[in-house]
């Protein structure tokens, strides 16, 4: 029973996880691209950016309140 309070938080930390990874992939990719390639990089960088950390937020949020419900 105890692990089905940590379901909200796997559902969003995974996906969250390959975000990071895309987001890391970007910014390799952004540091030697060219300078028309940044200009194509850069928006989608910055929307998934703004995606892993407001997952990661979410991802935070849930796992205190798992855990402050397996302590009570």
């Amino acid at each position: 029973m105890s692990s089905l309070v940590y379901i909200p938080f796997r559902v969003v930390c995974a996906p969250t996880a390959r975000v990071g990874r895309v987001v890391a992939w970007l910014a390799a990719g952004y540091r030697s691209a060219s300078p028309l390639e940044r200009i194509l990089i850069l928006p989608t960088w910055a929307v998934l950016r703004g995606v892993f950390l407001v997952g990661c937020g979410l991802a935070h949020l849930f796992y205190g309140a798992a855990r402050l419900s397996l302590e009570r």
